[in-house]
């Protein structure tokens, strides 16, 4: 089912700003990458998804670098609330469940799930 006009263009606009804000932050220190993430944090909002209410691989991008650079940024729970919140809805669907499965079963390193206290 096609998006429509608004919402391809928000996708559009979120991988635009995905690849040229979040994606360089994780190598730009500390504070340049939790400004980034601020940013996100408040395009984001209180929205479930990124783009409407139902998955988008924009989603899984954001996803993808959040669980990323999370550890390397130092983005808490309390300071990114709704991109933690995107993340562990992220964490739930069965699609990363198992693809966390086989990629674990290849031996890349992945972050444990569910976090331990």
């Amino acid at each position: 089912q096609a998006l429509g006009a608004e919402a391809e263009a928000q996708a559009l606009s979120w991988m635009s700003f995905i690849a040229a804000t979040l994606h360089p932050a994780g190598r730009a220190g500390t504070e340049a990458g939790q400004q980034a993430y601020a940013e996100a944090e408040r395009r984001l909002g209180t929205r479930g998804f990124t783009v409407g209410e139902r998955l988008s691989v924009v989603d899984i991008h954001l996803f993808r670098l959040f669980w990323r650079f999370h550890p390397v940024v130092d983005l808490s729970r309390t300071a990114f609330p709704a991109l933690w919140a995107h993340h562990d809805r992220m964490m739930e669907l069965p699609s990363v469940i198992e693809t966390i499965r086989i990629e674990s079963g290849l031996g890349y390193e992945l972050p444990v799930w569910p976090p331990r206290a």
